[in-house]
Parts: C-alpha cells; structure tokens; sequence
C-alpha cells in the first residue's frame, strides 16, 4: 500500500512517515511537491496525505482547495486527508469532499491512526 505525503517538508514528511508506519505496517510513503509528481503517482496511493499549507508547485493555493479539485476529478479515491491543526481548515476540507484529517500535534495518537487506517479502507472506520 503506497500512501502520498502531499505538499509537506522534509520535516514532516519524516513525522509522517513514522505515524504511518504505526497505522499500517508495511506501508509505503512517498513525498510529492508538485502537480506533476502527484498526477505520476495518484494512480497507485491508496491515500493522500495532503499538508494546509502546499510546500512545492502546485496550481492550488492551498491543501483544501487541492483537495477540492481531486475530488471533483477522482472522487474519494484516493481519500484525502488533510493534515492541519485548525479546525476550520478541517471542516473546510470535509466539505470539500476529505475525509477527516487530523493535525501535526496528534501524529501519535490513536485516534489519528484509526483515521489513516479507515482511510486506506481498514477497521472499517472504527
């Protein structure tokens, strides 16, 4: 299983690759910081990690708003989750079609690793 760490640093990319880790062992993560490297590899992510604030090239002005044009072109898959700390960015990105997301202070929580697994299509959402 591949999941996409969309628009993040090399930082948080590391942090999320760890929290990863604990919510599906074995699978794979990979950083994309442009339109370009997210068009070559959606095909096979089974989940988009998608950062508020896109570090790269993206078209989008922000995660939501790339978010947004995901879903309106692919649907929900693969899901989207936006990682941000604000509330109103999260609601903003459910309405845009995300599914819950979690912020960058509650990477080790279990409550963000049950989002990541129902996400990717496990635990059934519970």
């Amino acid at each position: 299983m591949k999941v996409l760490l969309v628009g993040h640093c090399m930082a948080d990319r590391f942090s999320l690759t760890r929290a990863v880790e604990r919510a599906l062992p074995g699978a794979e993560t990979d950083g994309v910081n442009s339109d370009s490297a997210l068009e070559a590899a959606i095909d096979d992510a089974a989940l988009l990690l998608v950062n508020r604030a896109l570090d790269g090239r993206f078209g989008a002005r922000d995660g939501v708003e790339l978010i947004r044009s995901l879903a309106a072109r692919n649907g929900a898959r693969p899901a989207a989750l936006l990682v941000s700390n604000y509330a109103d960015a999260q609601a903003a990105a459910l309405e845009a079609g995300g599914a819950p997301g979690f912020g960058k202070n509650d990477l080790r929580s279990e409550e963000t690793h049950r989002r990541i697994r129902a996400a990717a299509g496990l635990d059934g959402g519970a």
